[in-house]
């Protein structure tokens, strides 16, 4: 419940104006003598404080139990969920009886989150820990490593279709465990941010307004790494039965990936002009894609990825532009 404070503005030294500040919000986060406090002008012309606190807050936990009948995927949803939203550590309660459900949770949730491992257990708890600081990476580049590995992954799928290489693309199916990691490490932090709008400029952002485009951005590249596990899977099932993917389906493939290097390269360094470009770009090549007529099932599941693929890098497009005129407003309006 918030509490409203009246404090009378006094002036010291003839030029500067000051006022106290309550007692119980300084105890609340730890500050002390010389600690230092923030304020920020609001557009409607409030203030908002901000204290830095030299004490770091101990870690919260959060506990979960699995019962008979429950559902393992529920369970991961609401684990992952306390992930995000900052919780240092999980425990899992469970029956020694469901120990393998629990330990099939355990699995997925180690294999797909970076640093969240089991460091404390027994015949029927685990216990993870948050283990990874995600102050460690600057949110702008925890999105730029995100891009990298998904490019990775297109460039390997590509090469593995044209070379008919198994290997390959058995490893964009591997890559992409990283790629959900780096994703949920980008919600930890935006969360992170928006819990504290105080330390935007440490993430790399430039307000806390851009924040859910960044979001939408690394959701946008995530699914788009998803669909490149779609396409490495349907190779292979050409691959093995004695196929080949067809050489005006690579060169497509080219273009997509083109499209998706020009696009999100501008989350790092936007500029309205050449996002309309590429956005044109897009719509001429989801043209030619629509534009494709195939008998063969499994290349038109290629092709339908391909689509997917450019239409998760319009969400993408779409996300600088949003930030452009963030930004833009913020400069008019400051």
């Amino acid at each position: 419940m918030s509490r409203l404070y009246v404090r009378n503005l006094q002036l010291t030294g003839n030029a500067t104006y000051i006022v106290s500040i309550p007692k119980d919000w300084v105890r609340k986060l730890g500050l002390e003598k010389g600690s230092k406090v923030y304020l920020e002008l609001m557009q409607d012309g409030s203030l908002r404080l901000y204290g830095s606190s030299p004490k770091r807050a101990p870690g919260i936990g959060k506990s979960f139990e699995l019962g008979r009948g429950d559902d393992p995927n529920s369970l991961i949803r609401r684990i992952l969920a306390a992930y995000i939203a900052g919780f240092s550590t999980v425990t899992l309660s469970f029956d020694p009886e469901l120990k393998e459900s629990a330990f099939e949770i355990r699995r997925f949730l180690e294999s797909s989150v970076l640093g969240f491992n089991v460091l404390r257990e027994s015949r029927s708890e685990f216990t993870f820990y948050a283990v990874v600081d995600e102050d460690a990476m600057r949110l702008s580049d925890t999105l730029g490593k995100l891009r990298e590995n998904v490019h990775h992954m297109l460039e390997d799928m590509h090469s593995g279709m044209g070379r008919n290489d198994v290997k390959v693309l058995e490893r964009v199916i591997e890559e992409d465990q990283i790629v959900d990691k780096l994703y949920l490490l980008v919600a930890k932090q935006v969360t992170r941010m928006l819990m504290n709008p105080l330390s935007v400029e440490s993430y790399g952002l430039r307000s806390a307004a851009e924040a859910p485009q960044v979001f939408l951005a690394a959701r946008s590249m995530e699914r788009i790494a998803d669909h490149a596990v779609l396409m490495a899977r349907e190779s292979l099932e050409v691959i093995t039965s004695g196929g080949r993917i067809p050489g005006w389906l690579l060169e497509d493939f080219i273009s997509v990936l083109d499209l998706f290097d020009s696009s999100t390269r501008l989350l790092l360094e936007p500029d309205e002009v050449e996002a309309e470009e590429s956005a044109r770009r897009i719509d001429d090549a989801l043209k030619l894609i629509r534009g494709r007529r195939v008998e063969d099932s499994r290349i038109q599941m290629l092709l339908n990825s391909m689509e997917r693929i450019l239409g998760y890098t319009m969400n993408v497009l779409e996300a600088v532009i949003d930030i452009i005129m963030i930004r833009e407003f913020a400069e008019l309006s400051g």
